[in-house]
């Protein structure tokens, strides 16, 4: 189970949205700063990410929840993304070439681009099927309380 820590940004009818920051292994490398490696991820890093999650549990804005997804359900949407489209592409071209074996080349490149667009969409189709239950509430964090006051018992000793 892949598991991260989001916010609970807004309630909607049937569930929240819930906003997570990505966490990179540059951030806890020591090195960040000078390191190129680390100047490239926090440029190309996005932000924050919100999504829709589909819940019953009573949820306020500004709560942390632990979320997660299965292992299987992370290989399948990045086999639908990228391989996908490449096995769409090289397929078609292959058997178009293989029927007219005397097709120009500029043809086949433009074959090859619509073919690679085509699969993109249906990796896109596919996913928004796949997004309803993709993500799982695994547990709502505890809210932790900061006030001047000491506890009831300390306060007796202090006194």
């Amino acid at each position: 189970m892949i598991e991260q820590i989001a916010t609970v940004r807004k309630l909607d009818l049937g569930g929240v949205w819930l906003e997570t920051t990505p966490v990179t292994t540059c951030q806890s490398c020591s090195a960040s700063e000078d390191c190129g490696t680390g100047i490239v991820a926090k440029t190309f890093t996005p932000k924050r990410s919100q999504f829709f999650l589909v819940t019953d549990s009573a949820l306020l804005p500004g709560q942390k929840v632990r979320i997660g997804t299965t292992e299987q359900r992370l290989l399948l949407a990045a086999f639908s993304l990228y391989l996908l489209p490449l096995v769409f592409m090289l397929l078609g071209v292959a058997v178009l070439s293989w029927w007219l074996p005397v097709i120009a080349e500029w043809w086949l490149i433009g074959l090859a681009l619509l073919l690679l667009w085509a699969g993109f969409r249906l990796a896109a189709r596919l996913a928004k099927g796949w997004e309803r239950d993709a993500v799982l509430l695994l547990e709502v964090l505890p809210e932790l309380a900061v006030t001047n006051q000491p506890p009831a018992e300390v306060a007796a000793k202090i006194t």
